[in-house]
């Protein structure tokens, strides 16, 4: 049985680009602004080497792994209007590390539970109000 092509591996910006647009890449990881903007600031850190478990890293991947999500999670503290990121890997469907740091605020949408994956209704935020958001990331992982 063959293992089917990992998308995150084989995908373009392009192709990715419907659901996340690239922010920057780092030493180990790719890091993208999801278009589902619900959770103002939502980010996937992307490894860019192929792997599915977080045990299958050398010692010192899997530190610069979590020191890069660590500092996109500090940028996204920095946009403002957030009480905690939540941070969660999971797998089953798109099987390559990936972490979603998922900024919540107080009263705000899924606090005090698991933030949900995929919203019914996403929110999409006005074209400006995005690249702004885009920009601001850009500029705080560029000095940090």
């Amino acid at each position: 049985m063959t293992t089917p092509a990992c998308r995150y591996c084989s995908a373009t910006l392009a192709e990715l680009d419907s659901l996340m647009v690239h922010i920057r890449d780092l030493e180990h990881s790719r890091v993208f602004l999801l278009r589902d903007q619900t959770h103002r600031g939502r980010c996937i850190v992307l490894l860019k080497q192929h792997a599915r478990e977080l045990f299958e890293l050398a010692p010192e991947v899997l530190a610069g792994f979590m020191q890069e999500v660590a500092q996109v999670a500090a940028a996204i503290a920095q946009l403002g209007d957030c009480d905690k990121v939540n941070y969660a890997i999971y797998g089953d469907l798109n099987e390559h590390i990936h972490m979603h740091l998922v900024p919540k605020t107080r009263g705000g949408p899924n606090w005090g539970q698991a933030f949900v994956l995929t919203q019914d209704a996403p929110l999409t935020l006005p074209a400006a109000e995005f690249q702004a958001t885009l920009q601001k990331l850009q500029l705080l992982l560029q000095t940090a």
